[in-house]
């Protein structure tokens, strides 16, 4: 059933994104495609959110800032810092609006690519690590984060793509999230699998 809605998804993203952005947004969609099937979980839920992860990538801050607020979102300091932080929580809150078919597990995969969870459940750490892997990403460890997918479990390579996310904030002197360091936390004390 979810492969005869990922069309409407992809046309949808499509016409509400900027092109870079539906762009990766399939890039996205494609990765985390591959990664449901190598790691044995839902394809067409991989793909799906995939493609809408990035529903509110194209909003201004000050948008993103008032749209979580009037959704009753939580927003940190940090949120307020950067606002950019929020596009995947309020994302998660439209979708539900706009594709009322979406499933909860897709919506949750969506509201937390951009903090993680120290509760991420199997298709958010596909998601997350997808978002990071996908062929358009550059970054410094990239091309071994990519080699590693089905050589380690799904953990292991949520947690590898998570500490590369870490260090470049670290190295940009950025904010770090408090559900960012929880999730980190969650990892490295063992408390998930």
């Amino acid at each position: 059933m979810t492969a005869e809605r990922y069309p409407d998804a992809m046309n949808a993203v499509m016409t509400h994104l900027q092109r870079d952005s539906a762009e990766h947004s399939v890039r996205v969609a494609q990765a985390a495609a591959r990664l449901a099937e190598a790691y044995g979980s839902d394809v067409e839920d991989a793909r799906i959110a995939g493609v809408l992860h990035d529903w509110c990538r194209d909003v201004g801050g000050a948008e993103l800032l008032r749209r979580a607020t009037d959704a009753g979102l939580p927003v940190t300091a940090v949120d307020t810092r950067t606002p950019y932080l929020l596009h995947g929580p309020l994302a998660a809150v439209e979708l539900r609006v706009e594709f009322p078919w979406l499933s909860s597990q897709v919506l949750d995969a969506i509201a937390v690519h951009t903090y993680g969870s120290a509760d991420i459940d199997t298709l958010g750490m596909i998601l997350y690590v997808a978002d990071s892997i996908e062929p358009g990403r550059t970054h410094e460890g990239v091309q071994e984060l990519r080699e590693a997918v089905g050589e380690v479990p799904l953990s292991e390579l949520f947690a590898r793509t998570y500490a590369a996310s870490l260090r470049h904030l670290v190295a940009a002197r950025r904010p770090i999230h408090p559900a960012t360091a929880e999730t980190w936390n969650a990892r490295v004390a063992g408390d998930r699998p």
